[in-house]
């Protein structure tokens, strides 16, 4: 029999479940984060899985480094061959322990082999998810042994190494920080196109414009710049937001976080691509200037997104350090997008000019 009132944990309690019960199973495991247990959940362990050889980390989890595992039974779990991997490892550590360890949660009816029936359950049907984070919580406090401080948090992920890390642990406001870094990330992706753009300069396309044509290309390059402020908006909208990061309490979605962020950083390319394009073009000497006039409108706006991406990632730094101190979280996610009036004007005059100068 262990001394468990010496050992040290990795975790305070490990869950077994089956894939398709994880919708239950990640609201117990956030609920539990929330309060302050640390937990082995795989959606919370990306880092300490990549890689390795899931047979024996697990079975190191479910036998050794954790001081519960709470095994959530249902039909599903015990026809799977992992989850039966991982019963059978709880349940090798069980039989050597004189307190309680394997800890089932019924979901259905199953029975789980090697689980007694004389074995006390908590029914997760007539159990609320708040009674049952509660009911870990008490074993947990009562429990013998100690569990290793959680690694350090990050800060805005400025590495896809750090973001991995960053969805791993989730702290309070991971929200904020995954979405800054993405932006942060994608954005500092396109640096070499955005120089480019600073200089002016435009890689040939080879397509060529006559007069007849020109007048044209300039009004779909205008539609163009144009769509992207439009489409921006709609990433920032309150109900894109909402679905992403989350009412007030609850969790966010990782997935739709990337997707809204993925979506801005690739508008700001898009408009990048439409001035490179209008440079690139070979169209008639005399109509270069309304060409460039018209590749500067892009300016204003593409620097009012790097301004927002800065900006946000400045505010979101900090979240852990305010959050630890108990101050209330509002970050702004607003997006004001602008012509330079003075561009504006140069390229209508550079238009009326090219129009007087080929007879139009």
């Amino acid at each position: 029999m262990n001394n468990l009132a010496t050992e040290t944990f990795d975790y305070d309690v490990a869950l077994s479940y089956a894939a398709e019960d994880r919708k239950y199973v990640q609201a117990i495991a956030e609920m539990l984060k929330e309060k302050g247990v640390q937990i082995f959940y795989d959606e919370f362990a990306t880092v300490d899985l990549w890689g390795r050889d899931l047979y024996v980390v697990l079975d190191e989890v479910y036998r050794k480094r954790a001081r519960f595992v709470i095994v959530f039974v249902s039909f599903h779990y015990v026809s799977k061959p992992w989850t039966r991997h991982e019963r059978m490892s709880a349940q090798a550590r069980a039989f050597t322990e004189e307190d309680p360890y394997f800890l089932p949660v019924r979901l259905d009816d199953s029975e789980l082999p090697g689980l007694r029936p004389t074995i006390g359950y908590i029914d997760a049907r007539s159990t609320s998810q708040e009674q049952l984070v509660a009911l870990v919580r008490q074993k947990v406090s009562g429990a013998p042994g100690a569990t290793n401080p959680e690694p350090k948090i990050l800060r805005v992920p400025r590495t896809p190494d750090q973001q991995r890390e960053l969805l791993a642990q989730r702290p309070p406001g991971w929200e904020y920080l995954f979405y800054a870094g993405v932006l942060w990330q994608r954005r500092n992706a396109l640096e070499a196109k955005w120089r480019d753009h600073e200089l002016g300069y435009g890689t040939r396309t080879g397509r060529h414009y006559d007069l007849s044509q020109v007048f044209m290309f300039l009004q779909n390059s205008l539609d163009d710049l144009a769509a992207g402020p439009k489409n921006i908006l709609k990433v920032l909208t309150p109900e894109a937001q909402l679905r992403a990061f989350g009412a007030m309490g609850e969790p966010g979605n990782a997935e739709l976080i990337e997707h809204i962020a993925t979506r801005l950083v690739g508008m700001y390319e898009q408009m990048m691509d439409v001035a490179s394009t209008l440079r690139g073009a070979g169209v008639p000497e005399e109509l270069r200037e309304v060409v460039e006039a018209t590749a500067r409108l892009a300016d204003q706006p593409l620097q009012e997104i790097r301004d927002f991406i800065d900006r946000f990632v400045a505010e979101a730094d900090p979240i852990p350090e305010r959050l630890a101190e108990g101050q209330h979280l509002e970050i702004e996610m607003s997006l004001t997008m602008t012509i330079d009036p003075e561009a504006l004007e140069r390229q209508s005059n550079e238009m009326d000019i090219a129009r007087v100068r080929l007879g139009l």
